[in-house]
């Protein structure tokens, strides 16, 4: 069963207006999974650029600062332990609170425990950092598990006519809480005394102490939410819980979006036409730095009162571990494949050659992880052929999430498998560097906090909401080509930067249109990989999706740092650039010969059989037939060879 719900083979694909589009962000359920998203958003930041600024002011080098990407290869590899999120309950919490929030709260205590673990870190020598990067993997792994519960979370919520809706506003608080992990971070650094000429560790050790308080809200969120795939006996206290978490929700977000908005315009102003205008009066910012701190003084007695106030349930989900037995034999086989993939990383790492270019290495240590896991799932597979896991509990674990992906696409799955691992690696690769390139560019840390993690969020968040509106309004793969087309030309405006540094127009320019290209594309993607996935295995087949997307570029983005040593930013940004430009043939491939989502009428809203006999939709994919015709038009092909010829006419100029 696919999480796009079928189309009749004789009904016509309905679209729906703009007004319709729009209307769907008025559900509750939005306001549930931008919480969520902005509970999502908060860690990854403090893995990736806030803790390079951190570990760079410390006077860690470049190299070693990228190589700390890695510590956020559980997202990579999250597929690994997501059929234990299906599989397993938390004891007394699952029966609680259900299957997924109980899930949720336990990722969450955990990523509050890991920022403050490496708020307690000091790395002012390579020493510590191993201290330094456990507290960032363990981050990195009770990150990915809740991002694994929120994505089965979210597509356990809503219908499939939903989901575009819902991925867009959890990409817009999974950039709001960006904007404070990144943003907010470096704000309060500064503000406690740490900058590029003086290092501080008391105040990026009361940043991260902050930034783990406010994690208390994606708790408070889970709490205040219900249990999708649970019966609730107390539909009162649901509803009070529901009710009170909006108007708090309103408080919060009406006069922030409105104070955000203002404070955002009176930044543009004033660094584009170097003036002094103050939109806001300095009289008023006592008053609203007050009422802010009041609702947040009041999470914690809203917490409280969500904690007593939870209503009774009855779980209905199935678990594979039906006995006490079956769970604790599945715990212990994933922590001994856990510990072979280590010993197996450990062990063979001596055994390699090291290579001096960044290109050979990228190769060495991909085949490195690749062997580890091998390793890994061989030692799995060996304790189940003894018997520690009833074989046919694993296969329903492990086996089975596969077997449907592939029994539903056939052999035509290595395509969406293949687009999957590449849509994202263009921008991604290039954000692990993007705050050391600011620094390297002269601009300081107040100019990047206003620019990049200010501007160029909320211009992301505009993204994923327009994003949103694209994938309900168009067919899905249409939407998919724009984005991939912006994600990798937008990269060539940093090339511009580079011979402007220091410029804040050309600054401002790039950041704004790559963010905005960055949000659509990830909202739009997440919206496809959740028409990908089968209700039956949400969170396994979710998980492997959402791995193998980040997989490959964040292997890659932890040598972008090598790459600018020896090349330069000029040549690293056409060269994210140029990776992206396959991309966009595999989608008019992708989209030629497999029908994705419940509207995706291959023939447009004009042409073809309007009878509706003959349209090609889930339930009536006849994806063989010779009367298939091209459901991506020319013109995006030419847009394809448009962007090559560019490329070649960059190559040819510049390198």
């Amino acid at each position: 069963m696919s999480a796009v719900k079928s189309v009749p083979p004789n009904q016509p694909v309905a679209k729906k207006s703009w007004g319709e589009a729009a209307k769907a962000y008025l559900d509750p359920r939005v306001m549930i999974m931008l919480f969520l998203g902005f509970s999502a958003g908060i860690p990854i930041l403090l893995i990736f650029s806030s803790l390079s600024l951190w570990l760079r002011e410390a006077g860690i080098d470049r190299g070693v600062v990228t190589m700390f990407s890695w510590a956020a290869l559980g997202y990579s590899f999250k597929f690994i332990w997501a059929p234990l999120i299906d599989a397993l309950p938390v004891p007394f919490l699952t029966k609680w609170l259900g299957r997924r929030r109980s899930w949720m709260v336990v990722s969450q205590l955990l990523i509050v425990l890991a920022i403050f673990l490496m708020a307690n870190v000091n790395p002012v020598s390579e020493a510590v950092l191993v201290y330094m990067a456990g507290a960032a993997v363990l981050l990195g792994f009770s990150s990915a598990t809740q991002d694994i519960v929120i994505d089965a979370y979210r597509i356990e919520l809503a219908p499939p006519s939903m989901q575009s809706i819902l991925s867009s506003v959890y990409v817009s608080g999974y950039r709001i809480g960006m904007i404070v992990a990144g943003a907010g971070a470096l704000y309060l650094a500064d503000f406690f005394g740490s900058n590029e000429t003086f290092y501080s560790y008391e105040a990026w050790r009361n940043t991260y102490y902050i930034m783990a308080g406010v994690m208390t809200l994606g708790v408070l969120t889970t709490f205040a939410s219900y249990e999708p795939t649970a019966e609730t006996l107390q539909h009162k206290k649901q509803k009070s819980n529901l009710k009170v978490f909006l108007i708090y929700s309103g408080l919060l977000l009406i006069p922030g979006l409105i104070f955000s908005l203002i404070y955002l315009i009176n930044i543009v102003i004033n660094k584009v036409f170097s003036s002094t205008l103050a939109l806001i009066p300095l009289m008023a910012m006592p008053a609203i730095k007050f009422y802010f701190l009041a609702l947040v003084a009041c999470a914690p007695l809203l917490l409280l009162y969500f904690i007593i106030n939870q209503p009774k349930i009855i779980n209905k989900a199935p678990l594979v571990a039906e006995t006490r037995e079956d769970y604790v034999r599945l715990v212990l086989l994933f922590v001994f494949s856990v510990v072979a993939f280590i010993m197996a990383y450990v062990l063979i790492g001596p055994l390699f050659p090291e290579f001096e270019g960044a290109f050979s290495s990228f190769l060495v240590e991909t085949l490195h992880l690749l062997i580890s896991l091998g390793v890994a799932m061989a030692a799995g597979y060996a304790l189940v052929q003894v018997g520690l896991v009833k074989k046919e509990v694993a296969m329903a674990t492990w086996v089975e999430p596969i077997l449907d992906f592939f029994r539903r696409y056939g052999k035509k799955a290595f395509l969406l498998l293949a687009l999957i691992g590449l849509y994202r690696i263009s921008d991604i690769v290039a954000g692990v560097i993007s705050n050391v390139f600011y620094q390297d560019m002269g601009f300081s840390k107040t100019d990047i906090a206003n620019a990049v993690k200010l501007v160029g969020v909320i211009m992301a968040i505009a993204g994923g909401f327009l994003g949103g509106l694209l994938a309900q309004r168009f067919r899905m793969m249409h939407a998919m080509m724009i984005g991939a087309i912006l994600a990798c030309v937008t990269n060539l405006l940093f090339v511009l930067l580079t011979y402007n540094p220091g410029s804040l127009p050309f600054m401002y320019v790039a950041v704004i249109f790559d963010n905005l290209a960055a949000g659509l594309a990830s909202a739009v993607f997440i919206a496809f990989l959740s028409a990908l996935t089968s209700i039956r295995f949400t969170a396994v087949q979710y998980a492997i999706f959402s791995s193998l997307m980040t997989l490959i570029p964040k292997v890659m983005g932890g040598y972008s740092g090598a790459i600018v040593d020896n090349m330069g930013y000029p040549f690293f940004f056409i060269f994210t650039f140029a990776i992206g430009i396959p991309i966009l043939a595999l989608i008019y491939y992708v989209d030629k010969h497999i029908v994705i989502g419940d509207n995706d009428d291959i023939y447009g809203d004009d042409e073809g059989d309007n009878s509706g006999g003959n349209k090609l939709t889930k339930a009536n994919s006849k994806l063989d037939s010779s009367k298939e015709r091209p459901r991506v038009s020319d013109r995006w092909l030419s847009l394809v060879f448009i962007s090559l010829f560019v490329m070649y006419i960059i190559f040819k100029n510049y390198i």
